[in-house]
């Protein structure tokens, strides 16, 4: 390690310096112990502490370029340290630049072999390149040398979720949420796993956990929560949107229900969705999201019906189609829609990009060219927000008919629906409003499915219309084309 550029005299007053920033530190105090950390760098620009502990502080304010400054400065001043090159890895894992962590992680593991925190984030970085089989070796290294390392057990959990070995998967999780009973990511992801092998019971209960993840604010109601304990004969009841446009769809299906019990159900949704869902049965007062409330007495989140109806796959509302297309947008859209020598499909292709799994459920769009080379089918983007690959794509493809821009709201597409022969899409809105409306619908699913989809099957309890195309392996859409493109062949021949 090189000299220390500190005098005698100052030696001492940079050392208390030191522990006292680092006291400050420990109780969060980031500005008092970083004023005392460039205080002690003012006598000695090189003093490793000090510039380790700053970058620390700036990794924990999220400041990860500011931070990799910090921490390649004392490396340099500190080759030795497994702990300083195992945060400069850090630093470049925060700005997503994986493959140069793991060099890093790997320099401190070979300064301190067994070092956890280089072993476990070294698995993180594995994780978020796909390596899964490599992620799940060192979170397995963790838990190989400290058994209570809860957080080894909740990514290990993860990627066995990922790997479609769910029994495995709630074996972590649990044994994660033992260890750290308030970890609610733990207990929300544990639901998924739950839910997606149809272990219903136990999986809507876990699911609450969503509301302490931090992610999904709780309404500020004074009014209780309902969860199908009370009766609420007579009572007003509002059951309001809470997660994404899908959620919303899939769940108005307990309506109709929730009003034979004697409820007067106000609905809130999402604007979008507002005018379709006037033509939903059971609703007494429906409302877009942010208008003026009236006088309640319960409450209840719209994908914690499913618990409050004690739901299993047996027991799924079968009243398919709940929702129909208003009547004036199907004489807005009459006749718009052209129509394909043999089959018109509507085609939605990407989510929303605020969906923190979009990247691996969406398709890039010039992966489905071959399914566009048949001229009898007349292809129709119901894709309202475009990616800027997507509009370079559509352009070169004029055949292709683009409604996204006159798209206001989920009416509309609804009734552009109605003109098609086929909807096929990726799990996203566009499936469920497609399911909603038994349409004939083809889903694309990603290989580690969204929870509703199930396991190892082809339809969907939820939605009789559906038909499931599957991923064999991670990110592999060039199969899935290949199967759909032989069916729409099939297709054709029975039309």
């Amino acid at each position: 390690m090189p000299k220390l550029k500190v005098s005698k005299k100052t030696q001492p007053a940079a050392s208390n310096e030191l522990l006292a920033g680092l006291d400050l530190q420990r109780h969060n105090r980031l500005e008092e112990a970083e004023t005392l950390f460039r205080f002690v760098l003012k006598d000695d620009a090189t003093n490793w502490r000090a510039l380790h502990q700053l970058g620390a502080i700036h990794l924990t304010r999220g400041q990860h370029v500011e931070a990799l400054q910090y921490l390649g400065a004392a490396m340099k001043a500190n080759a030795g340290s497994a702990e300083i090159t195992s945060n400069y890895g850090v630093a470049l894992r925060k700005l997503q630049r994986d493959d140069e962590a793991i060099e890093y992680f790997n320099r401190a593991l070979m300064l301190r072999p067994g070092y956890v925190p280089a072993i476990l984030t070294r698995g993180t970085s594995f994780h978020h390149l796909g390596r899964r089989e490599e992620a799940l070796a060192s979170f397995d290294r963790v838990i190989e040398i400290e058994p209570n390392h809860a957080k080894a057990h909740y990514n290990r959990a993860n990627v066995l979720h990922e790997l479609k070995r769910f029994d495995e998967a709630v074996e972590s999780f649990r044994r994660a949420t033992a260890l750290s009973p308030d970890d609610a990511d733990a207990h929300w992801n544990e639901s998924l796993s739950l839910l997606l092998m149809g272990a219903y019971r136990e999986g809507w209960k876990k699911y609450e956990w969503r509301w302490k993840r931090g992610n999904l604010t709780p309404r500020d109601l004074n009014q209780p929560l309902w969860l199908g304990e009370e009766s609420v004969a007579g009572k007003t009841i509002l059951v309001h949107a809470e997660q994404g446009f899908g959620d919303t769809l899939q769940c108005a299906r307990y309506m109709p229900l929730l009003a034979k019990m004697g409820a007067k159900i106000v609905l809130e949704v999402q604007p979008a969705l507002k005018a379709l869902f006037t033509t939903l049965e059971g609703v007494t007062t429906l409302l877009g999201r942010g208008e003026p409330l009236p006088d309640l007495d319960f409450h209840c989140p719209i994908m914690s019906l499913p618990l409050a109806f004690k739901t299993e796959l047996s027991t799924i509302p079968p009243n398919v189609p709940y929702l129909e297309t208003p009547l004036e947008r199907v004489e807005k859209w009459r006749g718009r829609v052209p129509q394909g020598i043999t089959l018109t499909v509507a085609l939605a292709w990407t989510g929303s990009a605020g969906n923190e799994e979009n990247d691996i459920r969406s398709i890039p769009v010039e992966k489905l060219a071959p399914l566009f080379a048949d001229e009898e089918i007349q292809w129709i983007s119901i894709q309202r927000d475009l990616r800027p690959q997507d509009s370079e794509f559509l352009n070169a493809h004029p055949k292709i008919k683009q409604f996204g821009a006159e798209l206001s709201d989920f009416a509309d597409t609804a009734a552009i629906m109605l003109q098609t022969d086929l909807v096929i899409s990726v799990c996203t809105s566009a499936a469920h409003l497609a399911g909603a409306l038994n349409r004939p619908l083809w889903l694309l699913s990603k290989h580690s499915p969204d929870f509703r989809w199930l396991l190892d099957r082809d339809d969907s309890p939820w939605y009789p219309s559906a038909r499931i195309f599957r991923q064999p392996k991670f990110g592999d859409w060039d199969a899935v084309i290949d199967q759909v493109k032989g069916e729409l062949g099939s297709l054709k021949k029975t039309s």
